[in-house]
């Protein structure tokens, strides 16, 4: 399973890409949508991000794909949503990208 991997100079999140979605919301800031069944797979994401503070360095490599250098912008609220029978769980974090 390709992961996401986001990393501070202290932390460290690996999460299965398929519960990852990406969104340019304006040039080089990027909005990242987390959308899970598994409740406790959200809340190890929030936990991460929310020990974070406005503008903290971080970097996000996609299936080892190369880091993306960023910065730590917010979050939204833990939300659930219905799917068909399914209940998601969603977070979603914003990173402005570093443009060097």
């Amino acid at each position: 399973m390709e992961k996401v991997v986001f990393t501070t100079k202290t932390k460290k999140l690996e999460v299965n890409q398929d519960i990852v979605r990406m969104k340019e919301k304006q040039k080089g800031t990027l909005s990242i949508k987390f959308k899970s069944p598994d409740k406790s797979e959200i809340e190890e994401i929030i936990e991460f991000f929310e020990s974070l503070t406005d503008m903290e360095p971080l970097t996000m490599n996609i299936a080892d794909t190369g880091e993306i250098k960023a910065y730590f912008r917010g979050t939204s609220s833990l939300d659930t949503i219905k799917e068909g029978e399914r209940t998601l769980h969603t977070y979603e974090a914003t990173i402005q990208e570093l443009i060097e």
